[in-house]
């Protein structure tokens, strides 16, 4: 018999602890082509009604779906098309799998923040793509453990077009600019972003933190304009080791954290291969198949394949996490729905991915998010 864990209002009393055994009673069912007949609750409280599908990753769904196999084909660099053609549905539905799949992993990475101890040292990089045209390069910027390869943070920011460009081509950016033109600072912006996150996680570490960065000027800027960052690094309890980015990027390079993630985006990821036609065509999709990604590379992928003693691991267990915490958090990944509980910070990137909130280029409609489904 089907138990209800928690009122599903954020504003009811018994939202994530109920205080009593008896905080709910049955009503009715619905009778569904889909799942057949399903139970429906009321919150004695809040007197809110929900259903058991409230709590299934397949809520208001009305086809089942397969979504490991989902999860393990957009993973591997299939695309939407490709997906959608080999299980004979639309690529709408395989885009709604994907986007459940990445709120949950966006919600369970932010959670299980709270419980690492972040006492390595970091490396941190952007790494650069394109949305709607090769007009509108953007970037990533992404914060790694250096020696779990653990993901930490990543964000994201729209660039405007740069390098060498014949006249016809400088003409028709003025143009698309008229429309649409990114911030100048949006790197600088969002890299203060990132290393603002890293001092809150870190403020109570006692030894000091090494954060290894490019020779890019954006990065130092950011660092000395937030002002606890830059005591920090006046007190010595951070140092900043810039790394030249043509140094070769082998495992010795302080930056190989970063240099690995960038080539698993670029293998792996159909939207962000080299000349690719898959390319992004909305931000918001991006950031959520980008942290869809990331969590599979987390909590899912051994860290070191090729070594018998680690390949058991996996980079959030090297990061600190215990493997049956890991076990008992992520065992419901793929069939139930993840809620966030207010009373945990959550970070400012993920709040605009789960809310679609990042600004695609040329987009005139405003991007629709359903009440039930914002942070």
């Amino acid at each position: 018999m089907f138990i209800p864990p928690h009122c599903p209002n954020p504003e009811c009393i018994h939202y994530f602890s109920p205080s009593e055994n008896h905080w709910y009673r049955r009503i009715s069912s619905y009778d569904t082509n889909t799942f057949g007949l399903v139970p429906r609750f009321l919150c004695k409280s809040c007197r809110k009604s929900f259903s058991t599908q409230t709590f299934s990753i397949d809520y208001y769904a009305k086809k089942k779906m397969n979504n490991l196999d989902i999860f393990n084909r957009i993973n591997a660099g299939s695309g939407l098309r490709n997906i959608a053609r080999n299980l004979g549905v639309s690529p709408r539905t395989i885009t709604n799998r994907i986007n459940r799949l990445a709120r949950n992993a966006l919600l369970l990475h932010q959670a299980i923040l709270d419980d690492l101890p972040f006492v390595e040292h970091f490396a941190a990089d952007g790494f650069e793509s394109f949305c709607v045209s090769q007009y509108f390069p953007d970037n990533y910027n992404i914060l790694v453990g250096d020696n779990s390869q653990f993901v930490y943070f990543w964000d994201y920011v729209s660039l405007r077009r740069k390098g060498r460009m014949t006249e016809k081509q400088k003409e028709k950016r003025k143009e698309l600019e008229k429309i649409f033109r990114p911030s100048g600072k949006g790197i600088e912006n969002s890299f203060r972003d990132l290393v603002e996150f890293l001092e809150r996680r870190t403020h109570n570490r006692k030894d000091y933190l090494i954060l290894s960065t490019d020779e890019k000027s954006d990065y130092e800027r950011a660092l000395y304009k937030s002002p606890k960052c830059e005591k920090r690094l006046f007190n010595g309890s951070w140092r900043h080791r810039k790394v030249n980015s043509k140094e070769p990027r082998t495992m010795m390079n302080p930056l190989f954290p970063v240099n690995y993630m960038d080539r698993e985006f670029r293998k792996d990821m159909a939207s962000h291969a080299r000349e690719t036609m898959q390319f992004g065509r909305n931000a918001n999709e991006e950031m959520l198949r980008m942290s869809l990604y990331i969590f599979d590379h987390n909590f899912f992928k051994p860290y070191r394949v090729a070594h018998k003693e680690k390949r058991h691991l996996r980079h959030v267990e090297v990061a600190g996490l215990d493997r049956e915490y890991l076990e008992q958090e992520v065992s419901g990944f793929f069939t139930q729905r993840y809620f966030w509980r207010k009373d945990h910070p959550m970070e400012k990137s993920a709040v605009k991915t789960l809310n679609r909130e990042w600004v695609t280029p040329l987009k005139k409609k405003k991007e629709v998010v359903r009440k039930h489904l914002s942070a």
